[in-house]
């Protein structure tokens, strides 16, 4: 999983560049389409616990404001599940991700304020701690909104904290865990390169 991390967030950071490129400068009189990307550590709740996950979003940007792309969340650590009466301890693994459309405004000269959503499909499983045998999994909704705060470094660069609440629903094959454990409100710390 660390690899696939590594990788996924690697993308992230340059298929900003890679799609401005492409896209190119727009005629005069004409509205600009550009692309943007954010690399993020998003902690929130998991079975009751506090866990984080890192990924992050990447897309292209319309009119200097309105950014549609796709989005990805992976977590670090599993979470350690009630056991059996015999003591064997189970561990929830969860992945998640899909389309992201956020849309943000300066609020003054060097901060920006940005409301996003993610709504997509998530994936997680229960695996036996002692041999690492899976028990159960599910796929599932995920709907996603977020507010941030977004501090310019440089007229490309900026770094953003966002509070947001995941809500999770169709969950229905997971030894001892609900839709509920899998919801939470969430605070996420953002690098976002690219847009204006």
């Amino acid at each position: 999983m660390g690899r696939t991390l590594l990788v996924a967030l690697a993308a992230a950071l340059a298929l900003p560049g890679s799609l401005a490129s492409q896209v190119g400068s727009a005629p005069p009189g004409e509205k600009r389409v550009s692309a943007a990307g954010a690399v993020q550590l998003r902690g929130g709740s998991l079975g009751q616990e506090a866990r984080v996950h890192a990924g992050g979003w990447a897309g292209l940007v319309f009119a200097d404001r309105l950014a549609i792309g796709g989005a990805g969340y992976a977590l670090l650590r599993d979470v350690e599940l009630v056991g059996t009466e015999a003591g064997i301890g189970f561990d929830l693994g969860m992945g998640y991700g899909g389309l992201y459309f956020a849309y943000w405004k300066p609020i003054s000269q060097r901060f920006m304020g940005q409301v996003g959503l993610l709504a997509g499909a998530g994936h997680a499983q229960v695996r036996d701690r002692l041999e690492g045998r899976e028990v159960g999994s599910d796929n599932f909704f995920v709907l996603e909104p977020d507010l941030s705060v977004f501090f310019e470094v440089h007229p490309r660069i900026r770094f953003g904290t966002s509070f947001g609440y995941r809500s999770a629903h169709g969950v229905d094959n997971l030894p001892t865990v609900s839709a509920e454990d899998l919801r939470s409100a969430t605070a996420t710390l953002s690098l976002r390169i690219g847009g204006s």
